[in-house]
């Protein structure tokens, strides 16, 4: 009976999967919170649940959420990063760059911790230390034309002329749209 008590919330989750992938969303939150009923450690279902309401605008509920889901694994660099996105979505950005700069620690290759990092601390006016932080974003995500538009604001902000042509040149090879609006925000010469 003890097995079949296990089986269940695993069962559930995995239903909840399945529902979110046919995006019955409102069906697969339900399932997710029978599951952290059955299982209040289910970490997985604490994060999915945060990323739910999280696209509902419950920005509350979705931090307690992903904070229920840390407090089970603290090194899940998904909810350090979703926690981080939420931060800054709310302007709380001294708190989303904690929130990113440990996703980091966790997990270097995680493109989106850097490109959120460089918006905070891009909010915060450290326009130097947010280029280094698109610059890591577009390394990691070559094809990620926000991340060059963002490094080329930043190198804009600082002066660095030729750093932002560059960087128009580089968007251009893969992204012309985003690349024209590097060159007329920033002044780049088509030539």
């Amino acid at each position: 009976m003890a097995m079949i008590d296990n089986l269940r919330p695993a069962l559930l989750f995995w239903w909840g999967q399945v529902l979110a992938l046919l995006k019955m969303n409102s069906r697969a939150l339900e399932t997710y919170r029978a599951v952290t009923r059955d299982n209040p450690r289910h970490q997985q279902a604490w994060s999915c649940i945060g990323v739910m309401l999280a696209e509902r605008d419950r920005h509350a509920a979705a931090l307690e959420a992903f904070e229920r889901a840390l407090a089970i694994d603290p090194g899940d660099a998904a909810s350090h990063f979703n926690v981080g996105f939420l931060l800054q979505g709310r302007g709380r950005h001294e708190e989303a760059i904690a929130r990113f700069n440990r996703t980091i620690e966790i997990d270097p290759l995680v493109d989106r911790a850097w490109y959120g990092l460089g918006l905070s601390l891009a909010s915060l006016g450290q326009h130097a230390q947010a280029a280094e932080k698109f610059e890591e974003a577009a390394r990691l995500q070559p094809m990620n034309p926000y991340a060059g538009y963002q490094l080329a604001g930043a190198r804009h902000k600082l002066g660095e002329h030729e750093k932002v042509r560059a960087e128009y040149l580089r968007v251009k090879g893969f992204d012309p749209k985003v690349a024209e609006r590097i060159r007329v925000e920033f002044g780049v010469s088509a030539r």
